[in-house]
């Protein structure tokens, strides 16, 4: 397989990966942003999990990556939406002693 094929399947499986707000952090990629796309949508019932990523020099964006219960698929929530912000109020109110 020449470089120019291999960049091509690269390339289609990362447009195929960036759909519903997914993340590529389970497929080992070093990106800068975890999060290619966000999920606005109230999904609060069907997440099973939240992970709470805040500015870094790696990423400028403040980042929530949620799994989801049953498929274990894991999604990148859109921080301005407003069901999203009550949940980092909760996340760091549980984390404060």
């Amino acid at each position: 397989m020449d470089r120019r094929t291999s960049a091509a399947i690269f390339l289609l499986l990362l447009a195929v990966l960036s759909t519903d707000g997914m993340s590529l952090r389970g497929l080992g990629l070093d990106l800068r942003c975890r999060c290619i796309e966000t999920e606005s949508r109230k999904i609060g019932k069907l997440i099973e999990s939240v992970e709470l990523f805040p500015p870094s020099s790696h990423c400028k964006d403040t980042e929530i990556i949620a799994t989801l219960k049953g498929t274990g698929k894991e999604i990148c929530l859109d921080t301005t939406a407003p069901w999203v912000k009550k949940v980092i109020e909760k996340i760091l109110a549980n984390q404060k002693p």
